[in-house]
C-alpha cells in the first residue's frame, strides 16, 4: 500500500508543478493597444471638408 500512496503523492506533485509553470507561462505581458490614428493635415482627397476650411470659401 506503500508504493501506491507514493505514486498518487509524486502524481499530484508533478500535476501542481505543471499547473503552475503552465500559469506563469501563459501571464506574458500583453502587447500595448494600438495608438489612435492622429489627425491628417492639409487637404482631404474625397472632397469633404473640415467646417472651418468651409466657412472661409463663402
Amino acid at each position: 500500500m506503500g508504493r501506491f500512496r507514493n505514486r498518487i503523492i509524486g502524481a499530484a506533485v508533478l500535476a501542481i508543478a505543471g499547473g503552475a509553470v503552465a500559469f506563469f507561462v501563459s501571464r506574458r505581458p500583453q502587447p500595448p493597444a494600438p495608438a489612435a490614428e492622429p489627425p491628417r493635415l492639409g487637404y482631404s482627397r474625397n472632397g469633404s471638408a473640415s467646417t472651418a476650411i468651409a466657412e472661409s470659401t463663402r
